[in-house]
């Protein structure tokens, strides 16, 4: 198996496609007719075949890398949807996939039960090119609609800078205060760009 840096961890399924054809056209495969041909000359006729030809000394690091990853996110769809969250890089993969190559900056609230399953994703606020504003009533209302005992938040920076803003600051600021308040558990704000996510919580911000 290799291991995988988080770097390749944090692309996107539309990133993943173009490295591995990227990779494909270096060994001149550049067509469906010369992909199964290199299929059938290495014996793989199932996606449990490619997975253990990704994971042997067969397959260069690069391509194993992303055959991989582009496995395990085809196994784990379910309506483009997540069902339960591990860990803050798969949230902030989902993400950034999820609202990449949008225009206007959106802010979602993505509420969750006690076993940490998502109930519901909730678009709350479409801004303009470079700004969105929203009201922690915003995100409040819904978990109280939604009966959810924890969330997080999550919104894009279409300028590709994921480096939180003085107003990103206050509005965590502001969720944290609210959420002590309310007893529903606020676990994380993440930014997200085309290519990577920044967590508040990975970053100590919260």
């Amino acid at each position: 198996m290799i291991f995988m840096k988080k770097e390749e961890l944090l692309q996107t399924d539309v990133d993943l496609v173009k490295k591995l054809a990227r990779s494909l056209k270096e060994k001149d495969i550049i067509t469906f007719d010369s992909l199964f041909k290199k299929l059938e000359e290495v014996g793989i006729n199932s996606f449990k075949e490619l997975w253990q030809y990704a994971a042997s000394p067969k397959c260069e690091d690069e391509i194993a890398v992303v055959l991989q990853l582009m496995l395990e996110r085809v196994k784990g769809v379910n309506n483009k949807e997540i069902e339960s969250l591990y860990s803050s890089s798969q949230v902030g993969c989902y993400i950034a996939d999820k609202l990449c190559g949008r225009p206007q900056e959106e802010l979602y609230g993505i509420y969750l039960d006690s076993k940490n399953k998502i109930i519901a994703e909730k678009l709350i606020f479409q801004g303009t090119v470079n700004r969105a504003v929203a009201h922690p009533r915003d995100i409040f209302r819904w978990a109280v609609i939604y009966n959810s005992t924890a969330f997080f938040v999550a919104h894009n920076h279409p300028s590709g800078d994921e480096q939180p803003s003085q107003h990103d600051l206050r509005f965590t600021k502001k969720l944290v205060e609210a959420s002590k308040c309310m007893g529903i558990d606020f676990l994380d704000h993440f930014i997200v760009t085309d290519n990577t996510y920044l967590s508040f919580r990975e970053m100590e911000l919260l």
